[in-house]
Parts: C-alpha cells; sequence; structure tokens
C-alpha cells in the first residue's frame, strides 16, 4: 500500500431506519391517498399524499387527519372502511370494498428526500426496499446468508424471480429521478443487474474516479458530454445496496457536490482512465482515498441517488465478505441508452416473475426499459441491437467505453 492509501474518507452513515410510513395499495397498484382536503383517492402520482401509518386497528394519514378503519381480508390483504362504510378500489365510500396491500414505505416524505436531493445533488433512501426484496436480490447475489450458493447462470437475474425488476420500478426513488431532471419520460440507460465486488486482493485493477453516463468524465469514452450542462441534468445514477455498504466492505467513495463543479475529477486522484491501466495500482497506489472525499454507509435495502457529474469510484473491499450492489442509471428519454434493455425486457415478460409485478409496475418498467425513436411514422420503433451488425463491423472501427 502506497503513503497516500489512508482510506481517510469522511463517513456519512445512515442507519436502519426505526420507523418509517406505510403506502397503501389496490390490486392493480394505483395508491392510496389522502389530499390537503381530507378527499381519500387513488393515483399514480407521488407525493407526500400517498404517506399513511398503521395503529393497530386504524390506518392514519401522515399529513392530514384522515384515519380509516383496517379490517383483515384474505392473503394478507385488507379492507378499508370510513365510519364503517367499505372503500372500493378508487378509495370511494361504496357498499361493497375492495381489497388493499399494506407496502413497505420510506423513513422520511418524499417531498424532504427531494428537498435534500435538489439542495445537495445526491439523496439517501435508508432502506427503501422490504426486507423480502432484499433477501431475494441476495440470493440471486448469493451474497450475505446465501454465500454457499452458486449463481444461477442459466437464466437471466431479471428472471430469477421478480425482486429485481421491483427494485428498478420503486416508485419513490424513480419519482426523484423525474423531479431532478425535470422531465416524465426518463428511462433506464442499461438493463438493472446485480454485481457483487469481491474482497481485495491487494493487487488487482481498482476502479479510478469519474463522472457516470452520459458525462463519463475521467473515462476514455466516445460520445461523452464535452460541456457543462447547467440546469439540464442527463442523468441520476441509483445505487441499491443489496449487501451493507460500510467503508471497510467497499461502499462507493463519492466526492459529494462535485456535480455543481461542472467538470471531472483532477487526475492526480487517479482518474478511471489511468486506473484501469495495466501495472498502474503497482506503481501509484489506490485512487485518492483522503479527508477530501466521502463514502455513504448504509444498511442493505437502502438506495443511493446522486447526479451522474458527481465524481465517485468503486470502494475498496477490505473485508473477507462479498459485497453485492445494484448500479440503475437513469437518464432522460432523449439520451441515446448506454446499452440494450430489449432483450432483458422480453426475457423478462416471457417468465413467471412478471405475473409477480402488479399493473402499475408492468407499465413502470415497460417505460423505463424501452426506448423508441422519432420516425416519419410517429414514435412507433423501439430502439435495439443489430447483433449481425455488429458482429460484421470490426472492434477497431467501433466506440469504445
Amino acid at each position: 500500500m502506497k503513503g497516500g492509501d489512508t482510506f481517510e474518507e469522511r463517513t456519512v452513515r445512515f442507519p436502519q431506519p426505526t420507523s418509517r410510513h406505510t403506502m397503501v395499495v389496490n390490486d392493480d397498484g394505483r395508491f392510496l391517498a389522502s389530499n390537503a382536503h381530507g378527499t381519500v383517492h387513488v393515483t399514480e402520482t407521488i407525493s407526500d399524499d400517498l404517506m399513511w401509518r398503521v395503529r393497530g386497528e386504524r390506518l392514519e394519514h401522515s399529513q392530514t387527519s384522515v384515519v380509516l378503519e383496517l379490517r383483515t381480508a384474505e392473503a394478507g390483504q385488507y379492507h378499508l372502511a370510513t365510519d364503517g362504510t367499505p372503500l372500493d378500489k378508487d378509495g370511494q365510500p361504496r357498499s361493497t370494498g375492495a381489497p388493499y396491500t399494506i407496502v413497505h414505505g420510506p423513513a422520511r416524505l418524499p417531498s424532504e428526500y427531494l428537498a435534500h436531493l435538489t439542495e445537495n445533488g445526491w439523496v439517501c433512501l435508508a432502506a427503501i426496499l422490504s426486507p423480502d426484496i432484499v433477501d431475494s436480490l441476495q440470493r440471486i447475489a448469493c451474497t450475505d446468508g446465501y454465500s454457499d450458493r452458486v449463481p444461477d447462470r442459466s437464466l437471466r437475474q431479471i428472471c430469477q424471480g421478480s425482486a429485481l425488476a421491483k427494485s428498478a420500478v420503486e416508485p419513490i426513488s424513480v419519482w426523484l429521478a423525474r423531479q431532478y431532471m425535470q422531465t416524465d419520460d426518463i428511462r433506464l440507460a442499461h438493463p438493472p443487474g446485480i454485481g457483487v465486488m469481491t474482497p481485495d486482493d491487494g493487487q488487482r485493477v481498482v476502479q479510478g474516479w469519474h463522472s457516470d453516463y452520459p458525462y463519463h468524465w475521467g473515462i476514455n469514452a466516445a460520445g461523452k458530454v464535452p460541456t457543462p450542462s447547467g440546469k439540464t441534468v442527463m442523468g441520476v445514477q441509483r445505487i441499491v445496496c443489496v449487501s451493507e455498504f460500510t467503508k471497510y466492505r467497499g461502499a462507493t467513495a463519492f466526492k459529494l457536490g462535485s456535480h455543481a463543479l461542472e467538470r471531472g475529477p483532477p487526475e492526480d486522484w487517479g482518474v478511471a482512465r489511468d486506473a484501469y491501466q495495466p501495472g498502474h495500482r503497482a506503481a501509484n497506489g489506490l485512487p485518492y482515498n483522503g479527508p477530501d472525499a466521502d463514502v455513504i454507509e448504509a444498511s442493505p435495502g437502502s438506495m443511493i441517488l446522486f447526479d451522474t457529474r458527481t465524481w465517485h469510484r468503486a470502494g475498496i473491499n477490505r473485508s473477507d465478505q462479498n459485497r453485492a450492489a445494484i448500479l440503475m442509471d437513469m437518464t432522460p428519454a432523449y439520451i441515446v441508452p448506454y446499452s440494450d434493455t430489449t432483450n432483458d425486457y422480453r426475457a423478462l415478460i416471457e417468465c413467471e416473475a412478471y405475473e409477480d409485478l402488479n399493473g402499475r409496475e408492468q407499465a413502470e418498467f415497460q417505460r423505463l426499459m424501452i426506448h423508441r425513436f422519432l420516425g416519419p411514422a410517429g414514435p412507433q420503433s423501439v430502439i435495439g441491437t443489430d447483433q449481425e451488425l455488429t458482429e460484421r463491423i470490426p472492434v477497431s472501427k467501433r466506440a469504445s467505453y
């Protein structure tokens, strides 16, 4: 280890929340809400209106005085009532009620998360994913409680249960990305997949400092954003902590707030372009890991969202355990995707896991995964890769990312 390898990054810790809001969905996935006037309804629009808390046999709205009666139904669902009158699937009092499901909600209000993201260019949604989804992700990754398992290479990760797709459409984080990029029309820039970081051996090539797609500052990449984009935000990265994120276990390192500098990381920090070169680590040590950098530590199921201009790099896993995470770069629809998403989308809709998604989740996954282009016949054509043409063109003539 070189003299500069001190691991003195500032640690920002987000512990497991002691309490959280609840969200309530009907059978098609729409959310039960109450507006400022106390009017109960269902909606797909994310806001503080969707936040509830369960108090015994009562469902209390987090922002208004609305209180609903909570009655157990079959298969883990509930019937709701106001003054003894059941609520139908649209949240309206009717003689016959409809079943609702109480789902895992955020620790803080959506508006509070948005305020933090807008002011700082990053936000952490502590343990936003439910324990059962986290457990399923760890099983796919073969980490944590499933370290004795062998990864299933015969089936795409997206089809090994619904957890990966449900993580991709997690509503609060997707809403935050839309608000921050100031457009509802956003896409996943690449298919969602779980990556596993193994313990560091002191010699392997490590990731250097960079900014994510489409900026790619600090990376040798064709098509990178060449100039500052100002108020036009071209990407929000979403890191899902499948395992616990700690500095010791290789949590991502950031220079928080660097998105506002509108430039790439300094070369003397060890940028990705250089750090990937053979022999660089032996000659120069690890990329910068001093007190001007930051590490966000968070419990499993947490999501870290940040402006993709933010300087960051993968951490160094100094533990004896693998560490799993999901990266899901989101970009406005006018940005060409980083890689083809159509094959994973097609695989999901053709497997059993798709049926575990409700109607809203299925529609959202399609919206995030399917890129279309506007041609003479309108926005009908789905963008995908041409495998035959890709194989025909020599590698030297293609842009390298």
